[in-house]
Parts: structure tokens; sequence; C-alpha cells
């Protein structure tokens, strides 16, 4: 964790990283508590000033932010910025990513991207992906279990492409892969996992599909086409 000093506002600042196969947990100044996932950083204020808080991540959190009517809370990630009152919503915003996702569980957010001057108001249930390549924002309504369920220590995964699955996971367990064959990508699975357990009850379950081989050499896993 470090602390820096922004001279133009002069604003002391706390940064806190976590690395691949950590997690974080914090309370702001605010009494806003932050759930900080792997290969995250957060940037945020020693002590909110001002009419708004707001913070900067890279990477993922969840957030149950502390209502204050007179001072929105505002979290700065990627092209996008969500205001809130109080509320709590996962925000996702890898930078080897190609979709950024915001997922409201309670209350009300509003997300702005810069690029194309969208805006979307959530309710409760929807999510908003934002495509970094097209510059398109989408709103849908989800299961934000899938989304938000890291924090209570599980993975759920509803007809997920291997690639993402496995990116997901990779920040965890901090391996990673190859792929001998692209089909292997978008070979689709749905499943459960508790963060304390083994990868193996994953990688089982993608070996008995019959269709693909896997390996580990050392910190790298192989997927391959059964001959």
């Amino acid at each position: 964790q470090m602390c820096i000093r922004d001279r133009s506002q002069d604003i002391v600042y706390n940064k806190l990283s976590v690395p691949k196969g950590g997690e974080y947990r914090i309370e702001l100044e605010d009494g806003t508590k932050v759930w900080i996932n792997s290969a995250s950083r957060l940037r945020y204020p020693v002590v909110f000033s001002g009419d708004t808080r707001e913070v900067y991540l890279e990477g993922e959190a969840y957030f149950e932010v502390r209502r204050d009517v007179e001072r929105p809370f505002i979290v700065h990630s990627g092209e996008q910025k969500v205001t809130v009152l109080g509320t709590s919503f996962g925000i996702s915003c890898y930078a080897s990513e190609v979709n950024n996702y915001t997922t409201l569980v309670s209350g009300k957010v509003k997300v702005d991207f810069e690029r194309g001057k969208q805006s979307f108001v959530l309710e409760p249930g929807m999510q908003v992906a934002y495509n970094k390549e097209s510059g398109i924002a989408m709103e849908r309504k989800v299961d934000v279990a899938e989304f938000v369920a890291w924090k209570d220590g599980k993975y759920i995964f509803k007809q997920k492409r291997l690639e993402d699955i496995l990116s997901t996971l990779s920040r965890w367990y901090d391996f990673e892969v190859c792929y001998q064959a692209d089909w292997i990508k978008e070979v689709e699975f749905a499943g459960k996992l508790n963060r304390s357990a083994s990868i193996e009850p994953i990688l089982d379950v993608i070996r008995s599909t019959h269709k693909i081989n896997v390996n580990t050499r050392g910190k790298t896993i192989v997927f391959s086409a059964k001959q």
C-alpha cells in the first residue's frame, strides 16, 4: 500500500495493490466497504473532502457505499464513471479483458461513458457491459451472483466460454493458459467452485468432455485436442 499526494488539489491518496491469488477488504474513511479482487488496484483519498467521494479502480471490486446524499460516491474505472449515493455493486475493469462490467445488487447507480456520451441508470439485477474495442455499452438483466459471488468466496459460471472462465480463474490461482486449438476456447461450461478449493475439480470436468486434454506444465495449463 502506497501513500501519494496530488499536489494540484493537495489531496493525499492511498494506493492499494492486490496481487494475483490475493484479495483484500477495506473500509474507507466514510464507512464505505470495498472488497478488492485479485490483480487489482484501488486509489482512494485518506480523507474525503469537497462535495464528492471519488476513487479510482483498475481490475475488480465490490462496493457497499455508505449513503451520503450531500456527497455522491464516484468510481472511475477505465473509460467509465459510476456515480452512487448508497448502494451495493460490482465493477470488473481489467485492462486485459475486452469487456468491462458494472453489476448492481441493490440501490441505484448512474454509469457514464465519455466515449459515445453513453449514460445508464441501473436498477437492481441489471448490468452494463462495455466493449472497449467497439466503444458500445449495453444494458442487460443478469443473475448478479455470477458476477459478484467472488466476494463471498465462490465462483459461479453459467454456460460461459472456456477462455472466459480460465481468464477469471487465472487471476486467483495464478497460472498461465496455453490453447493448442482455437475451438477449445469456445467450448462452454457451467459450474460452481469455492475459491478455497483446488482448481482440479474444474479441470476434471473439462477432461471429462472426452474432447480435450488438460496438462499442467509448471504454472502453465495446456489445453489440446484429444487425438
